[in-house]
């Protein structure tokens, strides 16, 4: 139903959801990781673990649930990358977010395009809430997507 995007781990967890203050909304996270509720792209995987940090050790637990791309997530990322080119180092991994929630019917997780009110950024059609819309494909953020696992803090 879900798939996270890397700024939905690490804004969540060094900024807005702590694992040492909301212990229970990573517990949930996980176990939706475990019973595919939350798809983990390869790679976002990558993205995470390209630092050493808490954020890494977190999903480093969970690399026996990372999804491999399949030949339709990769030709549906090489589509996306044609019309939003150059995504950027951190942003690699944004083509096959979008392709595996596009395939799946679920749900892209992410903190870009948004500020922390709700006011859509300046470059809102170039972040991940614009490259969804243009695809077509339901996008939130993370406390929205703690709703919809059913969190309840």
């Amino acid at each position: 139903m879900l798939v996270l995007d890397t700024s939905a781990y690490i804004n969540g967890q060094r900024d807005h959801l702590p694992p040492c203050t909301f212990p229970s909304v990573w517990t949930l996270v996980a176990e939706a990781i475990e019973d595919h509720r939350i798809i983990l792209p390869r790679e976002v995987y990558r993205e995470l673990t390209a630092k050493d940090d808490d954020v890494a050790a977190w999903i480093k637990q969970r690399a026996h649930a990372v999804v491999e791309p399949s030949e339709e997530v990769q030709r549906q990322a090489g589509e996306i990358m044609a019309h939003f080119p150059q995504p950027g180092v951190r942003n690699a991994g944004d083509p096959f977010i979008v392709a595996e929630a596009r395939i799946r019917a679920f749900t892209v997780t992410t903190y870009e395009g948004r500020s922390f009110s709700g006011v859509p950024t300046a470059r809102w059609s170039r972040s991940m809430p614009g490259v969804c819309h243009h695809f077509s494909v339901a996008c939130c953020t993370l406390p929205e997507a703690l709703a919809r696992l059913g969190a309840s803090i």
